[in-house]
């Protein structure tokens, strides 16, 4: 009887270990994506920053951008 219970006690504790391990990765998965945005709005931001620079160069030496 008692062993019965331990097995499923332990059983229990892999699931829960199991678990806690796919939201761990859940957890990096949604990290990572964070990154990845933000990654993606600097380069938005470099690129406007560019366009403008290149349009201010353009008006400078006269031409129509």
């Amino acid at each position: 009887m008692f062993e019965l219970f331990a097995v499923g006690l332990e059983m229990q504790k892999r699931m829960i270990d199991a678990q806690m391990q796919g939201v761990e990765v859940a957890r990096d998965m949604v990290e990572a994506a964070q990154k990845q945005v933000q990654t993606s709005l600097a380069a938005h931001d470099a690129g406007q920053a560019s366009m403008k620079a290149m349009k201010g160069w353009m008006n400078l030496w006269g031409m129509r951008g």
